[in-house]
């Protein structure tokens, strides 16, 4: 069986199969299917499985009933049994690789010995997948050749109690080999029977272009901090040059200094000289992945950009619609794979989580795009915000992953956890020197405790009392409720008519509305206005602004020090020696890991109010404390290992963070009439594009407008907890959006002053 790129791989041809022989309905040939899935890779484990996984649809009864309607029996079954036939039922870690990925191609990956103890002894095969014997024998027949196959005699390969140990698949080389294999045949698989055609990446990302334009936006960025910035960007591009062989990153610097452009320009140096296909930014919360994304697109072409996360806005690839498709379905089930398999784009803003899930999930739906990390350049942007007691795991993950898949790894923050001292020091390099730390730049405010400080209205006076004495005050607090409740208290005491104001900030606004307000306070402080800002988490990272003073709800040190950046973020030299960043105690409910937040250790480190410059110092020792308590064994390393993927999973959901209610995006009508305004020009473009006769120039404008009203529609939308849309209705042809009508927002549903109304779920975090 073999593809046409690799004649004889196998030694067993489909070429013989009729075209009558179907994969799907629709009388879809299944040599056809097969040998695209084959060729969409070239990797000898790749062509085996997708050879081998679909031949249980050659049971007779498949092939009757696969365009009459009837059942289809389970073929997954057959072709992993089929296949370790052929192998001579040699188990090891080449051929498990091929057999498991093959077996659960419509599943997710399993743990191992599970599947040893439980999915594969005899009683179970014969009464839960009875017609397997029968498509055995007639795959065998279909294709014309024999292999020895006895049903008891393969299912006692399996009757161990040491399964993974005695067949030698233990190790993370096989965990990740599987890993590979698997998502490699599912993401082949779904793209082929999606598009009718073998997949291929296309063309790479333009370096040049993206560098050059990356420089002019660098140049007219002109302001007090410039010169720092450009020296430390300096610094890191000429200490990379001196240590290219690496490929893991480290860049500390302090908040201000212009990480992300440096990360990117660093990022895009690296493809262009280690030859990769992809550069993939994650960050730590969907609320600051807009940003990072708005500044990209500066930068990068919008055809190879892709901003994704389980909320966002699928991206609209019309253009890749080789065969002038143009049914409705396209723009939902096509786009939405591309989106989520990231195959097509070629610079990647996400967030940790997918990520991270892609690493250590066992999920079909997360594994379809581990395939795209191989050579690739991957930012972990504020890595503080990783749990410590994942930290080991982590740092054996990220190690092991920049060999075997030639992955290059960018860490940065403020505030990098000690994750220097897991690594071998031949593995990473340092490209920033501390001395940024202790620059005159780098002595804008001060920190300080006040454990006095532990309920709204204490916390409400006091920012009244700091409103006083200063031109701006920023408040960040953990969640929505806290920071609505705090918004109310401060509208009591705030005078419009003597130019005063108080500003609300979260993710339960629109991007406009949070745009219009960020833009609204930017003007209001450069002015010296009398400003206050209540905000969650939202505007610790990404967002440039620069206040006075400031209060901070107790959070682990790092979330501390990004909101302590927002704070004389400018080095203004009249507020420097009273800017102060005022850390309270707990107040409301915390989204935190808890073996993040270090009450006690965090307390001491800032009972004596501390300067910038000498945070530095103080962080690494708390970094050090922080990992000393920590446990000092990986929390999944050993289930990866055994080869338990469902287990590993399931520990990494129950400490990388806190479960969150099942949320959906709302489109917020705005204005009477928005709706249908955006939703009828939708639809119209859509229907002109079924029009026959149609030029490649009309085809293309109409597809330019249509992307131009997506733009306009995704920033009136925000993300909502799913209960408190359940009774809207549905965004017509946009798929997973729902509708807040216009007659809704007289009842206060959404306001431009308070966000979504929302109910205490949605207000939690």
């Amino acid at each position: 069986m073999t593809s046409r790129r690799n004649q004889g791989g196998t030694g067993v041809t489909l070429f013989e199969l009729p075209d009558v022989v179907y994969s799907h309905p629709g009388e879809y040939p299944f040599k056809t299917h097969v040998l695209n899935i084959a060729e969409s890779f070239d990797d000898p484990d790749h062509e085996k499985t997708a050879l081998f996984h679909d031949l249980g649809k050659l049971n007779r009864t498949f092939q009757a009933n696969i365009n009459q309607g009837g059942p289809l029996p389970y073929h997954a079954h057959a072709g992993a049994f089929f296949y370790l036939a052929w192998a001579k039922m040699a188990l090891n870690p080449e051929t498990f690789g091929v057999f498991l990925s093959i077996l659960k191609h419509h599943g997710d990956l399993p743990d191992v010995q599970d599947i040893a103890e439980d999915l594969m002894d005899d009683d179970t095969i014969r009464n839960v997948h009875k017609e397997l014997p029968d498509s055995m024998q007639q795959i065998q027949e279909a294709l014309r050749i024999r292999v020895d196959f006895d049903l008891e005699e393969m299912c006692e390969l399996f009757d161990r109690e040491a399964f993974v140990n005695d067949y030698g698949l233990s190790g993370l080389p096989s965990y990740f080999r599987i890993k590979t294999i698997f998502s490699r045949l599912i993401f082949a698989d779904k793209y082929e029977a999606i598009f009718k055609e073998r997949f291929d990446e296309g063309p790479e990302m333009d370096i040049d272009r993206c560098l050059n334009n990356l420089s002019a936006l660098i140049h007219q960025k002109a302001n007090a901090l410039s010169n720092v910035r450009n020296e430390a960007r300096d610094d890191v591009l000429a200490a990379f040059s001196g240590h290219q062989e690496k490929r893991i990153f480290f860049i500390e610097a302090p908040t201000g200094i212009g990480k992300t452009f440096t990360s990117l320009q660093l990022a895009l140096t690296l493809a262009r000289r280690k030859n990769k296909k992809r550069v993939i930014c994650a960050l730590p919360m969907t609320s600051i992945i807009d940003q990072n994304h708005m500044e990209y697109a500066k930068v990068v072409d919008g055809e190879t950009l892709l901003k994704f996360h389980h909320l966002t806005k699928t991206k609209d690839y019309r253009n890749n619609d080789r065969d002038g498709e143009n049914e409705r379905d396209f723009y939902n089930q096509k786009n939405d794979f591309l989106s989520a398999s990231w195959s097509q784009d070629r610079v990647i803003v996400t967030t940790f989580n997918q990520v991270l899930n892609a690493m250590y999930s066992h999920r079909n739906r997360d594994l379809v795009k581990f395939w795209t990390l191989k050579d690739s350049v991957i930012i972990f942007d504020e890595i503080q915000a990783i749990p410590r007691i994942l930290l080991r795991d982590f740092a054996q993950t990220v190690l092991y992953l920049t060999q075997a898949l030639n992955m290059d790894v960018i860490l940065m923050s403020a505030t990098i956890p000690a994750l220097k001292p897991l690594l071998p020091e031949d593995a990473w390099c340092n490209l920033l020197s501390d001395r940024y730390y202790a620059m005159d730049f780098n002595n804008r405010y001060a920190l300080a405790f006040d454990k006095t400080i532990d309920s709204p209205g204490k916390l409400a006076e006091r920012i009244r009392k700091a409103a006083g004495r200063n031109h701006s005050v920023l408040c960040v607090v953990n969640t929505k409720k806290l920071a609505r409740d705090l918004y109310e208290r401060c509208c009591e005491f705030v005078n419009e008519d003597d130019g005063e104001a108080v500003y609300l900030l979260s993710t339960l606004f629109i991007p406009k509305h949070r745009k219009r307000i960020i833009k609204a306070i930017r003007r209001r402080l450069l002015k010296k206005k009398k400003t206050i800002l209540i905000s969650t988490q939202v505007i610790e990272a990404g967002v440039d602004l620069d206040f006075d003073f400031g209060f901070r709800e107790f959070a682990p040190l790092y979330s501390i020090i990004q909101t302590a950046g927002r704070i004389n973020r400018e080095n203004r030299e009249e507020v420097r020696q009273t800017a102060t960043l005022v850390v309270t105690d707990h107040i409301g409910n915390s989204p935190y890991h808890e073996t993040d937040l270090l009450y006690d250790d965090v307390s001491r480190l800032l009972a004596t109010p501390m300067r910038e410059k000498d945070i530095l110092p103080r962080l690494k020792s708390y970094f050090d404390t922080a990992i000393s308590q920590t446990r000092p064994e990986p929390l999944l390393i050993d289930d990866m290992e055994q080869l338990r993927y469902q287990t590993v999973m399931k520990t990494f959901d129950g400490n990388f963070m806190k479960a969150l209610p099942a949320m959906t995006s709302v489109f917020i009508e705005i204005k009477a009439g928005f709706y249908d305004m955006f939703a009828n020009e939708r639809n119209r473009l859509i229907d002109s594009m079924k029009q026959t006769g149609l030029s490649l120039e009309e085809i293309m404008e109409i597809k330019i407008r249509l992307k131009r009203i997506n733009k306009y529609v995704s920033a009136y939308i925000i993300t909502v907890c799913k209960d408190d849309a359940s009774d809207l209705p549905d965004f017509k042809s946009h798929h997973g959006v729902k509708v807040c009508q216009y007659s809704r927002l007289a009842s206060g549903a959404y306001t431009q002053h308070k966000g979504w109304s929302g109910s205490s779920e949605t207000l939690l975090f």
